[in-house]
């Protein structure tokens, strides 16, 4: 016969009526009077009794009555006469590495930064993050030591959170589209200015760096301030005229590209280049462009080619063609569309899923094309061509006719257009030309116009050769053929 369970009998000792509960049998000692004594002593120690906790409750109800709360030793609360100085403000908790010098710092990750200054080797690290963090952010309303807190004001949670943007955000404010904000800054590469013909300008996508490249075959990263844009690191390159240069996503990698059959891998942690040959069939990196994932990069070749590549590996993964010579390549925001316009003028889509043609349209009034941009929000499509001429096309309009109308056509250029990009909100798209001094203008999205003070009166942005707007669209600058890398800040855009 199987074991059964035994049911214990539970008898009340305070009523007659007898129940039975099912419980398993228990393994520890009976409550007993004893044991509820203690606990009993133990209580009146700790609250003082049933009395004295209904005590508590009362005077505590009668607290609430009066507006403003005592001010105790342990309230935490304090009056407006209270000392601003620092020295009455200790830090509640010391971390260990708090200690710890600049040198100690850069020495254990492996890296460097400009000499002087901040940066000098025995001041401590955390006052040199610190500096970093309210150059960029500032110093929040929160953190500041001189806080004086008004009664009925938010509490210091909900002021914390609203500054990070959890419960209020701060409304959007659209940019003015009848003038230009902007402010003339310190030329990004003062400090060098031996790239030659500046080709490439690469904004980093996490720190404020940038990367400056040319024909002289030297490639030079610098910290963008505005007031001293410090040389970071500068490589060279001997016979290899840096004509394309794109960070990876993640920030540490640079590929450089050139009219060889090879091209360069710089380590940016590391501070080290590869050379990485291409594949069979491919002459040149000339003209290439990573996936925002940075999972493919696309090589224009000859012929109408579009060679695909993996990041990583650099190994050719398929071949993609158009009809006419590939003039510009740009991906979608997601990744999964290949745009290429081409030498007559038609734009061919390409799925990176299936690797094969998706779609062909025409570029209307154009008869060879040059550049073309996609913006953030993946809204709106720019093509330039090389008679100056620039359409910009809604992208769900190019899905219904191959000979889609532009939603705006510009012709404030009468050269061919060679650089091209749209800022990261997708409020104007900035375009140049490389033949006429000057030739660069900003066109405003939502008004449909350009902005009439930029570039401004008596400027000398040279024979620009190429463009790009920082991250947060905070700043832009403009190379020449001269070496020299105008930067300008856009006052409207807070951030890097």
């Amino acid at each position: 016969m199987p074991k059964q369970n035994r049911k214990r009998k539970h008898v009340s000792q305070q009523d007659d009526d007898q129940f039975e509960i099912l419980a398993p049998k228990n393994k520890f000692q009976a409550f007993d009077k004893e044991a509820q004594a203690e606990e009993e002593r133990l209580s009146n120690i700790l609250f003082g009794g049933s009395g004295s906790f209904l005590k508590s409750l009362d005077e505590a109800e009668d607290e609430c009555c009066v507006d403003m709360p005592a001010v105790t030793p342990d309230s935490g609360v304090g009056d407006d006469n209270e000392s601003d100085g620092d020295s009455d403000r200790k830090p509640v908790w010391m971390d260990d590495d708090d200690g710890i010098d600049v040198r100690e710092a850069l020495n254990s990750q492996g890296r460097m930064l400009p000499k002087g200054g901040i940066n000098n080797f025995s001041n401590q690290y955390s006052n040199l993050l610190k500096h970093k963090f309210e150059t960029v952010i500032g110093t929040p309303h929160w953190a500041s030591l001189k806080l004086h807190r008004r009664h009925g004001s938010e509490s210091d949670e909900e002021e914390v959170l609203r500054t990070c943007g959890f419960i209020e955000k701060n409304a959007i404010q659209s940019m003015a589209s009848h003038s230009l904000e902007f402010k003339k800054l310190k030329d990004l590469n003062s400090e060098t200015y031996n790239e030659g013909i500046i080709n490439c300008i690469e904004f980093h996508p996490s720190s404020t760096a940038a990367l400056v490249a040319g024909s002289s075959g030297v490639a030079s990263l610098f910290a963008v301030d505005g007031k001293r844009n410090n040389k970071l690191h500068s490589v060279a390159f001997e016979r290899f005229p840096i004509l394309c240069a794109q960070f990876a996503r993640d920030g540490n990698e640079a590929i450089l590209g050139s009219r060889h059959s090879h091209l360069y891998s710089y380590d940016l942690m590391a501070a080290k280049a590869h050379r990485v040959p291409l594949p069979h069939g491919l002459t040149q990196c000339k003209k290439f462009v990573l996936s925002p994932d940075s999972k493919y990069m696309a090589v224009a070749g000859k012929w109408g080619e579009v060679h695909l590549l993996s990041s990583k590996s650099k190994e050719r993964l398929c071949l993609l063609k158009q009809d006419a010579d590939v003039t510009a390549l740009c991906f979608n925001p997601t990744g999964n569309l290949l745009y290429g316009h081409s030498a007559t003028g038609e734009v061919t889509i390409w799925d990176m899923n299936m690797r094969r043609v998706k779609y062909k349209w025409t570029d209307e009034g154009c008869l060879e094309g040059s550049t073309l941009s996609i913006s953030p929000t993946n809204q709106f499509i720019a093509t330039g061509s090389t008679h100056g001429i620039v359409n910009i096309y809604g992208t769900e309009d190019i899905l219904r006719s191959n000979t889609p109308k532009p939603r705006k056509t510009l012709f404030n250029l009468t050269t061919g257009v060679t650089s091209m990009t749209f800022n990261s909100t997708s409020e104007f798209v900035a375009f140049a030309a490389t033949d006429i001094e000057n030739s660069t203008r900003l066109f405003h999205i939502g008004t449909g116009t350009v902005f009439s003070n930029f570039p401004p009166f008596g400027t000398k942005l040279g024979n620009i050769t190429a463009m790009n707007v920082s991250p947060g669209s905070g700043y832009i600058a403009f190379g020449n053929k001269k070496s020299t890398v105008a930067l300008y800040r856009l006052k409207h855009f807070k951030v890097y």
